[in-house]
């Protein structure tokens, strides 16, 4: 896959692809993914209408691993040099967690750019406060799985927080007995987040100071939050709503954090009618507002 240097100087870059052809539309990942978390169903799906763009955030896939960077305000810049390489002119965000917050924050800082916005299953610290385990609503079940596995539990008193699900996640994959197939795709992905979190990632992933109350207010781009029926980020999606201007919202049924991979037919459809309904309102805004004018 293609790669472009978004900073010469320390050799930095990120691996994209670009598939279809038409307006522009650009799926951003969430921490410890990739731009294989599109496929098979989204990407590909997408393209028949869009040239969708996906790409490897740093320190991801086969982008660099960069001592520092990891910041939402060096992510944007990351993107930024991306869509300038691509000549973007205009496109329609969508991302998912982490992914959606720099969109949130591109959106902002680069507000002409953006034609629409999808913000997929994202918490915000200055909307919602971070959760104790013990009042997680699913932490019960997911208790219990561990105990019969006889792993160790960790502090119900312990925020959620990106420190947590690394070592939630770490649980998992040991007590996981992956395929032959897949046993050395597992061990490179290990080896990879762990060299990842060697980095200064794991205290900048968790930086949010750069979204306020404030600065969200000012995004006016329609805008689409799209959440799992069983998230903790739910509380997230509400405020959004109020907050934005011109924001709607969709919950997926009976699903949570992860259901663009669960339900993606049913999220690329969600993804078009909101685009195509982005198009007609921009229509009829440009035939409009001469009129106001006057």
């Amino acid at each position: 896959m293609p790669t472009v240097q978004v900073d010469p100087v320390h050799q930095i870059s990120l691996n994209y692809q670009c598939l279809g052809e038409g307006e522009d539309l650009l799926l951003i990942h969430g921490l410890g993914a990739n731009l294989a978390f599109w496929y098979p169903g989204i990407a590909s799906a997408l393209a028949q209408h869009y040239r969708v763009i996906i790409y490897d955030l740093r320190g991801h896939g086969k982008s660099t691993i960069s001592d520092s960077g990891y910041t939402l305000t060096r992510m944007v810049q990351d993107l930024r040099v991306l869509l300038e390489y691509l000549e973007v002119e205009k496109v329609h965000l969508v991302g998912h967690s982490f992914g959606a917050r720099v969109a949130l924050l591109y959106s902002i800082s680069h507000a002409q750019q953006v034609k629409s916005l999808t913000v997929a299953d994202t918490q915000l610290q200055c909307l919602q406060p971070k959760m104790r385990l013990r009042d997680w609503p699913h932490w019960q079940s997911w208790r219990q799985k561990l105990l019969e596995q006889g792993a160790p539990l960790p502090s119900e008193d312990q925020i959620i927080d990106f420190h947590l699900l690394d070592q939630l996640n770490t649980t998992v994959n040991e007590l996981t007995k992956p395929s032959l197939k897949n046993r050395d795709m597992g061990r490179k992905g290990k080896d990879r987040w762990q060299k990842l979190m060697a980095t200064a990632a794991k205290q900048e992933f968790e930086q949010e100071t750069e979204i306020t109350t404030a600065k969200l207010s000012q995004i006016i781009q329609p805008t689409l939050a799209i959440y799992g029926e069983k998230s903790h980020c739910l509380p997230t999606c509400s405020q959004l709503k109020n907050l934005l201007p011109n924001c709607s919202e969709v919950i997926i049924p009976e699903v949570g954090h992860f259901f663009p991979v669960i339900k993606p037919d049913q999220f690329v459809q969600v993804i078009l009618n909101f685009c195509q309904k982005d198009n007609r309102f921009l229509e009829r805004k440009l035939l409009v507002s001469p009129a106001l004018e006057k």
